[in-house]
């Protein structure tokens, strides 16, 4: 599941080759909407269940007997990579729209294959004011607005009530937990066999601490890794595994949520269904883990709705593609059914929303503000690296600060490839 995430969470696609040729405006010979079919062709990676959510809401929009309905075709994540790459060099069979992950909108747009939507948004109410502010601006490149976004998938955190209140009684009532928290509650719990931290996807728990704790994944335009705040937010999952406070590489952290042995478990929104299944005890779902309370990062990703060029896609047929966009900011119900948030403020008037667990990241300012979306160049890399070698340097198996060096490295050496 969390490899199926990784374009929807932070992970940079590197699909289009640095040679794709983009056509001109001029170059899109627009069909008519007498002559085209009434249709608007939609590519995406999502698959299977989630997959299957989004198609209910388009069933939903196709129902409302729209002039031109919206066909969803799916395909696998590397499939779909390939041919956006493929048909983004003819500039033909193109899509009307493709769903993309939000770290690739700036990617395509420097490679010359986006159309951007400004004209066709104009004048309607798909604008800034109107989604979360993170999940709009990361569609913005140059002033201008290549990707619409979709919905969001963040990194957060679910909850024990009942060894909450057995271990660290109020500790959730403010929905911040902070590491100093979890230390305490793994100090209370361990004598009885209970880790207060769950530790899943590493790379994912340490870019979150490390924003918290001021990292940033770039500096004058470079990827860097090599600092001292890495090695802090290391040193902290290496302080709570030295004191049996967090599970052991290789234990199934859901497994052990599940059955009552861990407290906190930082994990994908995506884990709703999951969570869903559990009827043992009352669980809750709030902020991934926070370094400082006052000041809240929340990583997350938002898929972004992008036009590539096209020689055969009319502005007709665009204009109805923005219809549709419009209709979803609040009619996404079916679609966040597996966790994820929408990223339309309509969908807070919408008390099928409102009710789910995972609405606690949109329902205040607070909540929005601290919504973070990583476009570091180089990030991708940052992220397979440090994400194979992140238990090794937390079981002190690996120097912390001579590995980060060595990681340094090969980020750069990717980089200069």
């Amino acid at each position: 599941m969390k490899k199926k995430k990784l374009s929807l969470l932070l992970t940079a696609s590197l699909a289009l080759s640095i040679g794709l040729m983009g056509c001109s405006k001029d170059d899109n010979k627009a069909a008519t909407d007498k002559n085209e079919k009434k249709e608007i062709v939609l590519w995406t990676s999502m698959t299977g269940p989630d997959g299957e959510l989004v198609q209910k809401n388009i069933d939903q929009y196709n129902a409302t007997k729209p002039d031109y309905s919206v066909k969803m075709v799916k395909m696998e994540g590397n499939a779909f990579n390939n041919k956006l790459a493929t048909v983004a060099r003819s500039g033909k069979g193109v899509p009307d729209v493709a769903l993309i992950a939000s770290e690739n909108v700036s990617v395509y747009q420097s490679q010359g294959v986006l159309d951007s939507w400004d004209q066709y948004i104009k004048g309607t109410d798909i604008k800034g004011d109107n989604y979360v502010k993170a999940a709009w601006d990361v569609g913005s490149v140059e002033g201008s607005q290549y990707g619409l976004p979709a919905t969001m998938g963040s990194w957060v955190m679910y909850y024990n009530k009942d060894l909450v209140d057995k271990y660290v009684p109020g500790a959730a009532d403010d929905g911040i937990i902070t590491y100093e928290e979890i230390e305490k509650a793994g100090a209370a719990a361990a004598k009885d066999g209970i880790y207060a931290y769950g530790f899943s996807w590493p790379m994912q728990n340490f870019s979150n601490l490390y924003m918290q704790m001021g990292g940033k994944f770039s500096k004058d335009g470079k990827p860097t890794i090599d600092n001292e705040t890495a090695v802090a937010a290391l040193q902290e999952f290496k302080k709570l595994r030295d004191n049996n406070w967090m599970n052991k590489k290789g234990e199934d952290t859901t497994k052990l949520f599940k059955t009552g042995k861990i407290i906190f478990m930082p994990e994908g929104t995506w884990m709703l269904n999951t969570m869903n299944e559990i009827k043992d005890f009352t669980w809750g779902e709030t902020f991934t883990p926070q370094w400082d309370a006052a000041k809240i990062v929340q990583g997350s990703g938002a898929d972004q709705f992008a036009l590539l060029k096209s020689k055969e896609r009319s502005e007709v047929k665009t204009k109805e593609a923005v219809k549709f966009i419009d209709w979803l900011r609040g009619n996404q119900s079916e679609w966040i059914k597996s966790g994820a948030n929408p990223t339309a403020l309509a969908m807070l008037e919408n008390e099928d929303y409102t009710k789910m667990p995972q609405s606690f990241l949109l329902k205040t300012e607070q909540g929005q503000k601290a919504v973070t979306i990583i476009t570091d160049p180089g990030y991708s890399y940052i992220f397979g690296e440090v994400d194979t070698n992140a238990w090794d340097m937390i079981q002190g198996k690996l120097d912390i600060k001579e590995q980060l060096k060595k990681i340094q490295q090969t980020v750069n050496d990717k980089m200069a490839q």
